[in-house]
């Protein structure tokens, strides 16, 4: 049984179909990079899969939760679906530390000892752990990214997703954020990741799919995806992102 699968999933804000029928499955240790036009659907697909947004139609399983059964408990399986956005929702007034034990002592019930051994290890997985006493408005941008990062790990998610998490970076911040993927991708880490990042998808991905008008319009392995468009679609979005 695949760790993630949507069925036939449709999405509305109002008369707006943002997805539309959408199948999607996703196995444990897979790495999928999801890309498309900007209002395609994409960050909303995240949404809907950790239950942030609710479906009117279709099914979402999530590790054997069904998000769309308004009978499951999401706060339970949130706590095994992190997910990071790219604004990096972190208290400015708190420490690193604090912003990430947050997580494990409130949800989890961990100790604060616990907690701050859990903070320690995710900052080093990031490269920030002489960060750790730092306020997070002191930090640059790529490492305030670095940091939600962590904050996610600390909770030792089963899978992670990620909403273009470097576009609000300056360029010569990305590279430190891709770099941490790519460390959590070797660990073996389930991961979707909504991308702009083609060279990126290409290298790290095991799947890459295209998301358009609110659909799954094409999907592939990474390498014969970039190299082998099937439709005039994805010709066009790709020639017009990869220069």
């Amino acid at each position: 049984m695949p760790f993630v699968e949507l069925k036939s999933v449709v999405k509305r804000y109002g008369n707006n179909t943002v997805l539309q029928d959408v199948d999607l499955s996703i196995e444990k240790g897979e790495i999928v990079a999801i890309i498309g036009r900007s209002g395609s659907g994409k960050s909303t697909l995240l949404r809907c899969i950790n239950g942030l947004e609710p479906v009117q139609g279709g099914e979402v399983i999530v590790d054997g939760v069904a998000v769309h059964d308004p009978a499951s408990n999401l706060r339970e399986l949130r706590a095994r679906v992190g997910i990071v956005f790219q604004s990096f929702n972190l208290f400015p007034h708190l420490t690193v530390e604090r912003n990430i034990t947050l997580g494990p002592t409130i949800v989890k019930g961990v100790s604060a000892t616990a907690a701050a051994t859990l903070a320690r290890e995710a900052l080093r997985k990031v490269g920030l752990e002489e960060k750790i006493a730092a306020y997070a408005d002191e930090l640059s941008g790529g490492q305030q990214q670095r940091v939600a990062i962590a904050r996610s790990l600390a909770m030792a998610p089963s899978i992670m997703l990620f909403d273009e998490i470097t576009s609000a970076l300056d360029p010569e911040l990305v590279g430190e954020v891709l770099l941490v993927l790519e460390a959590m991708a070797r660990d073996g880490m389930t991961m979707l990741l909504v991308t702009h990042e083609m060279n990126f998808a290409r290298r790290v991905a095991h799947r890459v799919v295209f998301m358009n008008q609110g659909k799954v319009w094409e999907q592939g392995p990474a390498r014969e995806f970039f190299a082998d468009p099937k439709t005039e679609e994805l010709k066009a979005f790709l020639s017009s992102v990869l220069h």
